[in-house]
């Protein structure tokens, strides 16, 4: 059994692949690790609100204006939005992202004015000023995607790291969770199989993580979340 391991920055994170292949599979495991790092390039280059050109740069600036042509994956991610918005009564909302603007604007947070056509594969937000940020969501489409690729070409023993969104395939894992009072040591570690463990604090990046209904930051005494799940 050999061992192969990608690094690289996505996303705004260190992305960490590592695959577990017998010695025939060698060259097709490195493919598949070739493959999802070019598929989160893809991502990055698509999704960031720090890129202009980006498709939800774009969206964001046509904001009120209109529609903004996108490739299948971000329309399927968009849609994919505006149903966890659906599911969670607009608790999970991806139209925050004036809140996080250094200048606040009046803009009418409300997932229901993302106006889309799936036949054009086009999108639009449905007042100016609105904009969309994909962090609560982002990483964990891409690691699903990441997986499915590696699946495709064979690799069924593997684990993805993006940034602290890991999903393990195949073999039984064990998952470290960051205490969040003492960066350097480890609260808790979990055995996962085949299912994605996700963290969400407020250690690195302090309290960025909004209420759409408030629209102010969320604010309880949880200085760290861990979801884990198929």
């Amino acid at each position: 059994m050999g061992t192969i391991e990608k690094m690289f920055i996505a996303l705004g994170t260190v992305n960490q692949i590592t695959a577990h292949f017998d010695e025939s599979g060698r060259e097709t495991a490195r493919l598949a690790l070739e493959k999802a790092e070019e598929y989160m390039d893809g991502r990055e280059a698509r999704l960031s609100v720090f890129k202009p050109e980006s498709e939800i740069s774009q969206i964001n600036a046509n904001a009120g204006k209109c529609d903004t042509l996108l490739s299948r994956d971000t329309f399927e991610l968009l849609r994919l939005c505006v149903k966890y918005g659906e599911l969670t009564g607009g608790v999970f909302d991806i139209t925050t992202k004036p809140l996080t603007d250094a200048e606040k604007t009046k803009a009418r947070i409300n997932y229901h004015d993302i106006l889309l056509d799936k036949n054009s594969l086009s999108a639009r937000l449905k007042r100016p000023n609105q904009g969309i940020h994909l962090g609560g969501i982002a990483k964990g489409y891409a690691v699903d995607r990441v997986a499915e690729i590696l699946e495709r070409y064979g690799v069924n023993d593997a684990v993805i790291n993006l940034g602290g969104t890991v999903r393990n395939i195949g073999r039984s894992g064990m998952v470290g969770i960051r205490n969040p009072f003492e960066l350097e040591k480890i609260a808790l570690s979990l055995e996962s199989v085949d299912e994605a463990v996700v963290t969400s604090g407020l250690y690195e990046r302090g309290n960025h993580i909004f209420d759409p209904v408030s629209e102010k930051p969320a604010v309880n005494d949880l200085a760290s979340v861990t979801v884990v799940g198929k």
